[in-house]
């Protein structure tokens, strides 16, 4: 993808190192300005031998700010101020935070080019243009890469990480990342996503007090259940209309003990307990419904939206409200005032956009047939062929029904990458990285990044 460089903010002291937002003009076919893609750098002082990480969220519609300013960045967000970072992940190599086109300050300049620009390739397109072009304009071309990305931001980077394998690619992290729908995605045709989800519904049901009184810790409660689900559960739903009901019944009672449901509940969903059903029952006779993004978060039971706008966008744990869009002006304040940003005063910073995620085109390149792709994850095995010391890092929460930590591990472990070259941490988390674990990840993502990188320099 042709491009040209915009607008780039004045290089701001960092205590050892600089900070500077820069701007990417992605160019159409015929030469004139499409969209713009912008990240914000963190560089130490006069080593060009460190590792750089790229990273970014996802949605997609969503900016690099859960990354940058609320985990690993050198600043972060606390009650509406802009603060050191005592749990930045700089310390282990120089952080590049990507805001895709639609976001932050990333913005599509003209109708036509959403058709090209908001799909998957055209996604991954763009964002490996600014990679290549960042690395070209800090004389970092030779550098260890490593490519971190968290939700849809997996997807992103199954999708963007073969187009860089002659690149010193050397890590991967996945944080909560979605990489196959099949796992996720609820039908009543698609057993994986009942399976998968039945472990985190055992953990809300426990969270809540509706099961498995006396267990003391989350990873006994999801290992029981993930247990039980994969031996029992998978091999019974196979089976279909054919399930005895001897086995059906058994297999309900035992499904209700663990979610906090009724047995009678379980057998009318087919034993597939859909997500938003779940979240609307465990408390609704108290007026709440339970977070999907955490189900350890609760809030007032949302009435039905007459506008077909999907019930995820009610989710307590993601703080939308009615809007479709959230706007950050601490963020927008920190970029302009802190790093130069130059751009205008009342110019927003679109911490996560709805009406882009809903105007996503999921269909792959033209070349391929024109059906959504349901999978990416194989992208990683084939990466790892032609990187044969890459490793991979996955970070998933117990209390994430969004992307579960079950179909996570199983999307990694199917992915055609040697299991030698994964390492798999589960989190006592949600679906982002909170404060309670942010030590944690970021030592995890840390060592990742030293290790692989020391690696390379002996290739």
């Amino acid at each position: 993808m042709r491009s040209i460089e915009g607008r780039v903010s004045h290089a701001a002291d960092l205590g050892g190192g600089v900070a500077r937002w820069s701007e990417l003009v992605l160019l159409g076919p015929d030469g004139e300005p499409d969209a713009t893609i912008s990240a914000t750098s963190y560089v130490r002082h006069s080593d060009t031998e460190r590792p750089v990480a790229f990273l970014w969220n996802g949605g997609p519609g969503a900016s690099s700010s859960p990354l940058h300013m609320n985990a690993l960045g050198p600043r972060i967000l606390r009650s509406g101020e802009v603060v050191e970072n005592a749990v930045s992940l700089l310390d282990a190599a120089d952080l590049v935070f990507v805001d895709p086109v639609g976001t932050g300050f990333s913005r599509v300049l003209r109708d036509e080019a959403k058709a090209r620009l908001l799909t998957v390739p055209g996604d991954a397109d763009a964002v490996e243009t600014l990679i290549r072009a960042w690395l070209r304009a800090n004389d970092r071309e030779h550098a260890s890469i490593h490519l971190i990305g968290e939700s849809f931001g997996g997807y992103r980077l199954a999708a963007v990480a073969p187009q860089l394998t002659d690149l010193r690619l050397d890590s991967i992290t996945l944080i909560s990342p979605m990489l196959d729908a099949t796992t996720v995605a609820e039908a009543p045709e698609n057993d994986l996503a009942a399976v998968f989800a039945l472990p985190t519904m055992a953990v809300a049901a426990w969270f809540h007090g509706a099961a498995r009184a006396g267990v003391d810790h989350v990873a006994e409660v999801w290992a029981e259940a993930e247990r039980f689900a994969v031996d029992e559960v998978l091999p019974a739903l196979h089976r279909g209309a054919a399930l005895e009901l001897e086995t059906r019944t058994r297999l309900a009672a035992r499904i209700a003990e663990l979610v906090g449901l009724s047995p009678d509940d379980v057998l009318a969903a087919d034993l597939r307990v859909g997500s938003e059903d779940f979240l609307r029952s465990l408390r609704g006779d108290e007026g709440l419904v339970v977070g999907r993004l955490d189900v350890r978060v609760t809030g007032p039971l949302p009435e039905p939206h007459p506008d077909g706008r999907p019930p995820a966008a009610d989710d307590p744990a993601l703080g939308l409200g009615r809007g479709n869009v959230i706007h950050s002006a601490p963020i927008a304040r920190y970029l302009r005032d802190e790093l130069g940003a130059p751009v205008d005063a009342d110019e927003p910073y679109v911490s996560l956009s709805l009406d882009l995620n809903f105007a996503w085109d999921w269909r792959p390149a033209e070349a391929m047939p024109p059906i959504f792709r349901t999978s990416v994850a194989t992208n990683l095995g084939e990466v790892a062929k032609e990187r044969p010391d890459l490793r991979i890092l996955l970070l998933g929460g117990y209390f994430d029904l969004a992307t579960t930590l079950a179909s996570t591990i199983h999307a990694v472990r199917h992915s055609g990458v040697p299991a030698s070259a994964v390492e798999i941490r589960p989190l006592i988390a949600g679906h982002s990285l909170d404060e309670t674990v942010l030590v944690e990840a970021r030592d995890a993502i840390g060592r990742t990044i030293t290790h692989t990188s020391k690696a390379g320099t002996r290739r």
